[in-house]
């Protein structure tokens, strides 16, 4: 992945601001890098020195799950195939989990916990358009990175009261998150806090949308044909316009996109 600085580099090259180059490089420091869970899973599992390790082998399986689901969608994952990935006897399945959907279950309620611990730590000194950047970025790329269980978990919100309820649980801390990373860049305090929540509601809502349709979750208006770069830059001038109701810093932004400052 190409860093901020890298591609604000870049962008000093095009255009008629070729040489004029922002007193603070944009959007630097780079995000965390997105991480992925079954290769976390994979990991704390190779900690384990225990050589005959039942926590060992639940975490492989849910390691095997995790990345079948980013091939395949959750209907077509079968216990067999967790087996065979996991280089364990279909008959060790049924000792740590009592069923498919127990299984799934298990691995969306502790995956929501992990995505948190990769949130980006945004220093509060940061302004609010470069943070705003790094929180979608980082949204957007874990988001990749673990499509097939966030795919698993949107489509079987539809069917299951107790992953709807894991969604909304996940949402709600990211809510909780974002809320906090925008007041703390506001001079004032907003009058209405709730107004501010719901408006990051609909821009995330806007987000997921965009996401649900290039990891094929649901089918959208072509989106997955644009670059990902491309989108997180267009996502996060809309989102900063939405929540702090004024355009980004112009030298922050890559000449191609400043047209849309200057719409209304």
């Amino acid at each position: 992945m190409m860093g901020y600085g890298r591609r604000a580099a870049r962008y000093q090259c095009e255009g008629d601001e070729a040489n004029v180059r922002p007193p603070n490089p944009p959007f630097e420091p780079d995000p965390v890098p997105a991480k992925n869970y079954a290769s976390d899973l994979v990991a704390h599992a190779d900690a384990i020195t225990q050589s005959r390790s039942g926590e060992r082998t639940r975490l492989n399986l849910l390691a095997a799950g995790a990345r079948l689901l980013d091939k395949s969608g959750y209907r077509d994952l079968n216990v067999a195939g967790i087996c065979e990935a996991a280089e364990q006897a279909k008959g060790t399945f049924y000792v740590y989990f009592e069923t498919k959907e127990r299984f799934l279950l298990e691995l969306l309620r502790s995956y929501v916990p992990y995505e948190l611990t990769t949130y980006p730590q945004l220093s509060p000194k940061m302004s609010a358009y470069p943070a705003t950047k790094i929180w979608i970025t980082w949204y957007e790329r874990t988001f990749a990175q673990n499509a097939g269980i966030l795919r698993c978990m949107v489509q079987r919100s539809e069917l299951d009261p107790d992953v709807q309820r894991i969604w909304h649980e996940r949402n709600r801390h990211l809510v909780d998150r974002a809320v906090h990373e925008v007041v703390s860049r506001l001079t004032r305090q907003p009058k209405d806090p709730e107004l501010l929540r719901n408006a990051i509601r609909a821009t995330g809502g806007m987000l997921d949308q965009s996401l649900f349709e290039r990891s094929r979750i649901h089918a959208g208006p072509g989106l997955e044909r644009m670059d990902g770069e491309h989108l997180i830059e267009l996502h996060s001038i809309l989102s900063y316009r939405a929540l702090y109701g004024r355009n980004p810093p112009r030298g922050e932004v890559p000449t191609r996109l400043r047209p849309l400052l200057d719409l209304p």
